[in-house]
């Protein structure tokens, strides 16, 4: 059986605004080579 999830950390001042420019910040040309590698491969669905 999985272990339970632990609780989120509450992000507040500098680490939820670095954490807000990151999420706001476009995919990287990294994470596109990566989409476009899984993506390229066989999924099989059950």
């Amino acid at each position: 059986m999985a272990k339970p999830i632990g609780n989120t950390p509450v992000l507040t001042g500098e680490d939820a605004e670095r954490f807000l420019e990151k999420m706001n910040e476009g995919p990287t040309e990294k994470d596109k080579e990566i989409w476009k590698r899984v993506n390229s491969q066989r999924h099989v669905k059950f």
